[in-house]
């Protein structure tokens, strides 16, 4: 059984921890792409922007995209103070609420058009060590949040559904 992972933007950790209580509800109140078929920034009815991901983990997958990324070991990627770390966690513990780093964030807003292309075809997502045809078109978005979470002040996070 896989997760479910959404990745939306706050302004703060405690922000964030609100998530539980519908935060990211995913009844959005508008869709910001004409291409249903691939992955959309959505505006839950708070108006946060959420990004829908299947099978992207927000702490190894993602972890591998900032090594990449920022040039830097995963191994020190890993043990950075805001690599899927915990920030909050429903009663039942199926689900939860993950930071993304700061650093992944701002690698990932600088990225253009080429950028994007490059660093899809360098992380390979899938079980088979190649990039799955949903690669690209999750990373423009995920590229497309994290600058939006620039331009706001904002951080990142994932919503963790077990």
């Amino acid at each position: 059984m896989s997760a479910i992972t959404d990745y939306f933007t706050a302004p703060s950790d405690e922000h964030a921890e609100s998530a539980l209580e519908g935060l990211v509800d995913l009844e959005p109140a508008a869709i910001e792409a004409n291409d249903a078929s691939r992955p959309r920034i959505q505006l839950a009815a708070s108006g946060t922007p959420v990004l829908q991901a299947k099978g992207v983990d927000p702490v190894v997958a993602l972890g591998r995209l900032e090594a990449s990324l920022t040039a830097r070991p995963y191994d020190e990627v890993a043990k950075g103070p805001r690599c899927g770390k915990l920030v909050a966690m429903s009663d039942d513990g199926d689900t939860l609420v993950l930071t993304v780093a700061d650093e992944l964030r701002d690698a990932l807003a600088e990225l253009n058009a080429e950028g994007v292309a490059a660093a899809a075809a360098a992380w390979a997502i899938d079980e088979t060590g190649e990039p799955s045809e949903n690669t690209l078109p999750f990373l423009t978005a995920f590229a497309e949040l994290a600058a939006r979470a620039v331009a706001e002040g904002e951080r990142m996070y994932g919503y963790v559904v077990i």
